[in-house]
């Protein structure tokens, strides 16, 4: 039938509208980047005048290094904890491992202000002080969760045939969790890691909430920088973070196709997901 004939055709349309949709604005961030303008009006010429200007802007740079503080601290303690949650998870019952499941889940489908919210009202009630520390507890939060799901999936497809053979061979359980166990969970605690340090550059919210004045990543710098008016700085500035999380992104993709994460059906990151 005809109209059988033609759904192919609109659904090719909606989805290329959407596509459009979806990486104008990125596009346009990039182009403006690198406009002569700086009122952005018109196309003026091409120069990379406003990256050198960023670059050059203390504020930028200090607020630069507080969101890689962040992220380090975050993405080392959040699969820290995603490992011994994976270790554990191994050799739970199930219905202890469907609870902790849904704990997990719930943190990434949980909206963002609202635990935000909840660590700003637990921190002020127990008198800890906002700035990069409680940043970092908030950005563990989320993290923890995306490197648990990662790091377990993993878990998943080992097999722990090589552990006991470690352990017929005299091997404690700290020798063989590090010579054997350690190993095949690296590529997955890499991708994990790369995931966690671009979740935590791009957060707004929690860093905005828990940062007080002591503390200012360079996602909430850039929300202040947009609220009178757009200038060319800050495009430069929103480029080079699409950089690094392109990179974070890419390499994490490219790690999962190589080496067996468990990542690639979770993230579609890659197919290959098992050893």
């Amino acid at each position: 039938m005809r109209w059988r004939r033609r759904l192919p055709r609109f659904a090719s349309v909606v989805t290329a509208l959407v596509m459009v949709c979806l990486y104008a604005p990125i596009v346009a961030v990039l182009v403006y980047s690198v406009n002569k303008d700086p009122l952005l009006i018109s196309w003026r010429g091409f120069t990379t005048h406003w990256y050198t200007q960023a670059f050059n802007d203390p504020q930028v740079r200090s607020d630069f290094v507080t969101s890689v503080e962040v992220a380090v601290l975050s993405t080392v303690i959040s699969v820290a904890i995603a490992v011994c949650a994976g270790l554990w998870w191994r050799r739970a019952s199930p219905r202890a491992r469907r609870l902790f499941d849904a704990l997990t889940y719930s943190r990434i489908v949980l909206p963002e202000v609202v635990f935000a919210l909840g660590l700003l009202v637990l921190l002020g009630k127990l008198h800890i002080p906002y700035g990069v520390g409680a940043i970092v507890l908030g950005h563990v939060v989320f993290n923890s969760a995306y490197a648990t799901v990662i790091i377990q999936a993993r878990f998943a497809t080992l097999s722990e045939t090589l552990e006991e053979a470690a352990a017929d061979l005299g091997a404690n359980r700290w020798r063989a969790f590090r010579r054997v166990t350690l190993p095949l969970l690296m590529p997955a605690i890499l991708v994990a890691s790369l995931l966690a340090v671009s979740f935590s550059f791009d957060d707004v919210i929690v860093s905005q909430f828990l940062g007080g004045s002591s503390a200012e990543p360079i996602s909430v710098l850039l929300l202040g920088m947009i609220r009178l008016h757009v200038t060319p700085e800050v495009n430069a500035i929103g480029a080079a973070l699409m950089l690094i999380t392109l990179v974070s992104f890419a390499t994490a993709g490219l790690i999962t196709m190589v080496r067996p994460t468990g990542a690639g059906s979770i993230l579609g990151l890659g197919r290959r997901a098992a050893a």
